[in-house]
């Protein structure tokens, strides 16, 4: 073995070391985090005056019925509906009024995992600005936005509509029945203490 060669593996080996050594440092932190760390507590919903918030959450194919309904009950006509994981409700929904109506598009989730932030709403907004023929869109979440989301809603070209728990079981009470808003207040995420009792 020439007296070289063994000079040209320390280089080789060294590098490999640099490489591997903190890909195996980081294995071991995250192994210890995951062992050790507390587990975050999920929020509960609460109603007002800090009591848990005890009702059911509504289910998606009640959800896609009410949101239905709904639309019957403002006279616009469905072109397309679908449901998608969780109850999310995408429809496609025509104004049959001369020279007002149009296409408007709708999108609902029964979801309460936080508030709708501002990305998720631009988002929706940006899809309503590039359909050509959209009139407006509808955002339609029980969980509610965020204080940001409602202030960029204000700054995008797309009309859209955001409406929350509350203001849904405003438009069931108004538009369809105050029994059916009586069978939205027993489910989380329509509403307040008041509207549950």
């Amino acid at each position: 073995m020439k007296p070289g060669r063994c000079l040209s593996l320390e280089p080789a080996m060294f590098a490999l070391f640099v490489m591997l050594a903190p890909l195996v440092a980081g294995f071991i932190l995250i192994m210890v985090l995951a062992r050790f760390a507390p587990n975050v507590q999920r929020e509960t919903q609460t109603l007002t005056g800090g009591k848990t918030d005890e009702r059911p959450e509504i289910t998606g194919d009640e959800f896609k019925d009410l949101v239905e309904e709904l639309v019957g009950s403002l006279g616009l006509e469905t072109v397309f509906s679908s449901m998608g994981t969780g109850g999310i409700v995408e429809m496609t929904l025509r104004d049959p009024r001369p020279l007002t109506g149009g296409r408007i598009l709708l999108f609902a989730t029964p979801v309460l995992g936080g508030p709708i932030d501002s990305v998720e709403v631009l988002g929706f907004a940006e899809g309503v600005r590039a359909d050509m023929g959209a009139l407006k869109g509808i955002y339609i979440a029980l969980a509610g936005f965020s204080d940001e989301a409602k202030t960029a809603i204000g700054a995008t070209p797309a009309p859209v509509d955001l409406v929350d728990g509350a203001a849904f079981l405003e438009l069931v009470r108004t538009q369809i029945s105050p029994e059916r808003a009586g069978f939205c207040a027993e489910h989380r995420g329509f509403g307040r203490a008041a509207d549950a009792a």
